[in-house]
């Protein structure tokens, strides 16, 4: 069976040292397209990318103010940059578009950094303004198979345990994934498993890293779950989640 996999994590912005480790790891994993979230204009990011670059990957990281987070695309396939973010016009380095030409038509890896937030008002407005964004971007239809990932900092609306300070608005994005012909492709092949991509200090956790793709191609998941290697190895606060999607025979 030929089939591609999608490989969604949040690195966290590393120091040099850390990035290093994060390289040296994910240089072994066998996954097609990487989607890294929490990166940013720093010099651990900077040595992921030409580290990357180096060894042969597609690379794309969009420009990143100082105080600014945002997603890092890796690919060994070649793709072209997706005219995705033109819809958007807000935070434009937490979305990227990969566009490649695979055996079964074109897929569109889109991968986003939602940003998180407290009680500030500011961050509330931030918050909100950028899903409101991403969802006017993917309620156009598209003529590729669309994979939609990252960090979305929300959980899905039945999410256990219930967490009070997580708003209706915010679980209305994770409805409008479904709206917007997207399944979970996690909770699709495990309708009621509990996992978890962020443990608190606390000990409580959030599935805050998802992977979506159009309800079409949904026959075509093969596999989607969370390695926590990553977390239990400290190269990162979050866990990664994998999705394996057949393209062949």
């Amino acid at each position: 069976m030929r089939k591609i996999s999608v490989f969604c994590w949040n690195i966290g912005n590393p120091s040099i040292d850390r990035a290093k480790k994060q390289a040296e790891y994910l240089l072994k994993r066998s996954e097609d397209f990487f989607i890294l979230t929490e990166a940013k204009g720093s010099k651990g990011c900077l040595f992921l990318k030409n580290y990357f670059t180096a060894n042969g990957y597609n690379v794309v990281m969009p420009d990143m103010s100082p105080r600014e987070y945002g997603v890092m695309g890796l690919s060994k396939y070649s793709f072209k940059i997706g005219n995705f973010n033109e819809n958007i016009n807000f935070l434009p380095s937490r979305a990227i578009s990969m566009i490649s030409n695979l055996p079964i038509g074109k897929i569109e890896i889109i991968g986003l950094y939602i940003p998180s937030r407290n009680a500030n008002k500011n961050k509330i407005i931030r918050k909100k303004t950028f899903i409101r964004k991403i969802s006017n971007a993917l309620k156009h239809s598209s003529k590729n198979i669309r994979i939609v990932c990252g960090d979305f900092n929300i959980l899905e609306p039945n999410h256990f345990p219930r967490y009070g300070f997580f708003k209706n608005w915010e679980y209305q994005f994770y409805n409008n994934l479904i709206d917007f012909n997207l399944i979970d492709a996690f909770r699709h092949l495990n309708p009621d498993v509990k996992e978890y991509s962020w443990v608190g200090r606390t000990g409580d956790g959030y599935r805050y890293d998802h992977i979506f793709i159009s309800n079409n191609a949904s026959s075509l998941v093969n596999k989607c779950f969370y390695d926590h290697s990553l977390r239990n190895a400290k190269l990162s606060d979050h866990s990664g989640i994998v999705a394996e999607i057949k393209i062949g025979i």
